[in-house]
């Protein structure tokens, strides 16, 4: 029985109330309702789709005979075919518009001549930085005579719209492979000597990333910043929500960022999982139970969890994933996108006081991954499309735990990749997006610090 897991069976007696699933629950609040179509998607879908539904909505309604051009791509990074990129964004932004595209990446000055037929300009230019693909887009009327062009040679934008997405798998495929190999880790004090869990995300949308530490006793958000967890907001976890009826000495706890919007913590330790909004601050409870990383929420029953997703707030969808035979002691997920830009659900539960995973996504296949620990987190990597699965070492002793990644590849097959050992105890795992086209970034708590493996 792993060291974590042995920890987690013995339950404080804090008080003499009946276990927490013993009592009535109360249901979740309801989210706020939310019209259909009011938004486009951010991580759940191809970045390419995400950016032609907000870019096209953003545009309003255009002429029939509006042509697409893109101009060349620029940025701190080099596609394998610099003008794959441009040409691939201008024929799905043009589809998604209903209009055409030119075949050719352009300037302004050249795609006006392209356009000089159709009286409508849409010009998008591409660029790539610290990992995002960031697109302006700038509708232009074209003078269609002679005399329009004299008194006014070069007209304004009419419409201006800005978006931005991190690079997927499918994005990913007109650039350099990069190889799995972890070379460079960056450890930071954190000041937190029971780390429970761990996010990794940009919660408040300002393209930066930020870390979510959760404690025994408070909850960090912060950035590493000059060898330190350089905090932006720490809340106490008695202004978020009391004590849970029977709290185990080593809690399950997990960490959901959903970017640009919120991010979801929960700890066995408390009677409710909470949601704070972009600013951090409390926006709803969710019950007693644990967010589940890609999305969705897992109800604490005593020492264990339940295996179903369920929606963390009444109205909110999830994928249905059938339940396992046993329940779970720890668990992991992510949305994924795959080279051909279609979207997927990666989600790994350990059976509860063994070392047993198993992986699943929503297509139905299933795979078990023996001897692992009690922390799980689920990314891709390389950018290739097929999720990494990380968990902790199976180990009796802190001293002997480690970073283990392995490779869910399309034949099913896990394969073991590479591990770091962490003999302090790894109590954490969380993958970060990608901030660039090489390795994304693990992140690993361990008491006192945060490492960064790049």
């Amino acid at each position: 029985m792993p060291w974590k897991t042995a920890a987690r069976a013995l339950i404080l007696a804090w008080t003499v109330a009946p276990l927490a699933h013993a009592q009535p629950e109360k249901a979740p609040p309801a989210a706020p309702s939310e019209p259909a179509g009011s938004a486009c998607s951010v991580g759940r879908a191809s970045a390419l789709s995400e950016l032609a539904c907000e870019l096209g909505r953003a545009s309003g309604k255009l002429p029939a005979d509006a042509l697409v051009v893109s101009a060349p791509l620029v940025g701190d990074a080099r596609p394998n075919d610099p003008a794959a990129v441009p040409s691939r964004l201008a024929s799905i932004l043009a589809g998604s518009l209903g209009l055409k595209s030119a075949s050719e990446a352009a300037t302004l000055s050249r795609a006006r001549t392209l356009a000089a037929k159709t009286g409508t300009l849409v010009h998008v230019l591409p660029e790539i930085q610290k990992g995002e693909l960031r697109i302006t887009l700038d509708v232009y009327p074209v003078p269609k005579n002679f005399w329009d062009r004299v008194r006014d040679p070069e007209p304004n934008p009419r419409t201006h719209a800005f978006a931005s997405r991190r690079l997927d798998a499918e994005l990913r495929t007109f650039f350099p492979p990069v190889p799995l190999v972890a070379k460079r880790t960056d450890k930071a004090t954190s000041g937190e000597q029971h780390p429970v869990a761990l996010g990794c995300g940009d919660i408040d949308g300002d393209g930066s990333l930020e870390l979510v530490l959760v404690g025994r006793s408070r909850v960090q958000i912060g950035r590493v910043r000059g060898g330190r967890l350089a905090p932006i907001s720490t809340l106490a976890w008695t202004q978020l929500s009391p004590l849970s009826r029977a709290p185990l000495r080593e809690p399950i706890a997990s960490a959901h960022v959903e970017p640009g919007r919120w991010v979801d913590v929960g700890s066995s330790d408390r009677l409710d999982a909470v949601r704070l909004d972009a600013n951090f601050k409390l926006e709803a409870k969710l019950g007693h139970r644990l967010p589940w990383p890609g999305g969705g929420c897992a109800k604490i029953q005593g020492t264990s969890l339940r295996s179903e997703v369920e929606p963390c707030r009444g109205g909110e969808l999830v994928t249905k994933f059938g339940p396992l035979e046993k329940p779970m002691d720890a668990l992991a997920g992510a949305r994924l996108v795959g080279r051909d830009g279609r979207a997927r659900e990666v989600r790994v539960a350990r059976t509860f006081n063994e070392n047993v995973a198993v992986v699943r996504d929503d297509s139905g296949r299933s795979a078990k991954l023996e001897g692992v620990g009690a922390e799980l987190a689920v990314g891709d990597l390389d950018g290739d499309g097929q999720p990494e699965i990380l968990s902790s070492a199976d180990t009796l002793e802190a001293s002997g735990d480690a970073l283990v990644v392995h490779t869910w590849q399309d034949d099913s097959k896990l394969v073991e990749r590479f591990r770091i050992g962490v003999s302090t105890g790894v109590h954490a795992l969380a993958v970060c997006p990608p901030e660039s086209t090489g390795l994304g970034a693990v992140a690993l708590a361990t008491p006192g610090e945060v490492w960064v493996i790049r």
